[in-house]
């Protein structure tokens, strides 16, 4: 997976479709000089085709849900391929990360209930109290634990939606934790196979 940190600079302001914040950054994604994700070989990623995958994002009213075609790449180096992840996407996840803010902020909000809340977004209940999990331990890790105390979750999360550095603070959060922002933790298992 090749993670694009470019894509979320003045969106909140500018009142652009997360839709069009990911066409935009691949578009202007130029794999002819990235570096391979596995071998670090630079110049060496190929075109290797693409694949569908849902987005689901919202505006003031509706949820929105979008076919989008993530490109795929291939090293010549070391033959691993990877897909193109825009840091609008979360990995593993078809919602964007405007969404998942979204609602974690009507939730804190504390306007409606939580019912209400699942209804209008379409998740489910335990969706939500997954994010809000989520939300409260990448907080202090993007921040640190001093500055965590002092932030109020609501104005952590009022601050992710107009921020206009997240791109270079999701970045960073990436290369300390080597996992996304509000990316769920991978799954481990606890059987072993048959011998």
């Amino acid at each position: 997976m090749i993670r694009l940190f470019t894509a979320l600079r003045k969106r909140y302001h500018e009142n652009i479709s997360d839709e069009t914040i990911f066409q935009d950054a691949i578009d202007g994604f130029n794999h002819h000089s990235a570096k391979c994700p596995s071998c670090g070989a630079v110049g060496e990623l190929a075109k290797h085709g693409d694949y569908t995958r849902y987005l689901v994002s919202c505006n003031a009213k509706t949820v929105i849900v979008s076919i989008i075609r993530l490109p795929r790449f291939t090293c010549a180096s070391c033959r691993a391929t990877h897909a193109l992840l825009p840091d609008i996407l979360i990995p593993h996840s078809s919602y964007s990360i405007y969404f998942k803010c979204t609602v974690l902020l009507a939730y804190y909000n504390r306007s409606t209930t939580v019912t209400a809340i699942c209804e209008r977004f379409g998740i489910a209940i335990s969706t939500l109290y997954a994010w809000k999990n989520c939300i409260l331990e990448h907080k202090e890790l993007l921040l640190g634990i001093l500055a965590d105390k002092k932030k109020p979750i609501l104005a952590f999360l009022q601050w992710l939606l107009e921020c206009t550095c997240l791109s270079e603070r999701l970045q960073d959060f990436f290369r300390r934790h080597a996992f996304s922002f509000l990316q769920n933790p991978p799954m481990t298992t606890t059987h072993t196979r048959p011998p």
